[in-house]
């Protein structure tokens, strides 16, 4: 069953909803600094917590989907990790406002099977039963720049969805059908620049890259560029629909934040 949290706007500006996704082993703990900077800019953000849900990716997103349905709005949704993923499929049946995907972790790439070099994980997956989060082995996964994945709460994950992203099970998506970014650190072990531009295009996304940023660009030396460039993005990219709900806020903000769109 999903669960979430809700963040409440400082002041409602916003005709659209933020649903944040988590990646593997983590729970909105890891969107909290984003959503803090998100609400004080006037987005309402839900933080969704899919560990519950077994399955793999594809159930997971058919949940986000419902979820952002019910809103009241059109959702904008916005994973992490494997999260990009689970966002990526539920953005056309949620008929979202726009997907952003922030430092996705490539099903099936080199990085990603290296995560499961754990005898722990790889007990877990062939057993089909729940797997732990990475050890000190899954150097790629755990270490960043700022030390912001150890600062993450985690948590076993459903053995499926382990499968689907870490031995590539689940299949590219294709364009998403909506407008979409992806954004990747630019010193991410996990996707490189050139990887990040090519998902982009296979995607039907824009692509972005967040300088110095690793894995992890939700820990606190990175949170607010990360939250700022995927601000900016959905206010550039939808535009004029999505604010005209609340000019008098929106002209107060600017006036306020000097520099943000």
């Amino acid at each position: 069953m999903l669960t979430a949290e809700v963040v409440p706007p400082e002041g409602a500006r916003y005709a659209a909803t933020l649903v944040l996704v988590p990646g593997l082993w983590a729970g909105p703990s890891a969107w909290r600094r984003c959503a803090g900077f998100f609400a004080h800019r006037g987005w309402e953000c839900h933080l969704v917590d899919v560990r519950a849900i077994a399955g793999g990716v594809l159930p997971r997103a058919a949940a986000v989907a419902a979820y952002a349905r019910d809103l009241d709005g059109r959702a904008v949704l916005v994973g992490h990790d494997a999260g990009a993923w689970v966002a990526a499929r539920a953005a056309r049946p949620a008929n979202a406002a726009a997907a952003a995907l922030v430092a996705p972790l490539l099903p099936g790439g080199a990085a990603a099977r290296a995560i499961a070099f754990d005898l722990r994980i790889l007990w877990a997956l062939t057993a089909g039963r729940r797997v732990p989060p990475p050890g000190a082995s899954a150097r790629l996964w755990r270490e960043t720049p700022d030390g912001a994945a150890a600062a993450v709460e985690t948590a076993p994950d459903d053995a499926a969805a382990v499968r689907d992203v870490l031995w590539g099970r689940l299949g590219a998506p294709g364009p998403l059908g909506v407008p979409a970014v992806v954004l990747g650190g630019a010193r991410d072990p996990l996707l490189a620049p050139d990887a990040a531009t090519a998902l982009a295009g296979a995607l039907g996304a824009d692509v972005a890259l967040l300088p110095d940023a690793g894995h992890w660009p939700l820990g606190p030396r990175f949170f607010q560029a990360t939250a700022g460039a995927v601000h900016r993005w959905v206010v550039q990219r939808l535009g004029a629909p999505l604010l005209e709900l609340y000019p008098d806020a929106m002209a107060a903000r600017e006036a306020e934040d000097g520099d943000e769109p």
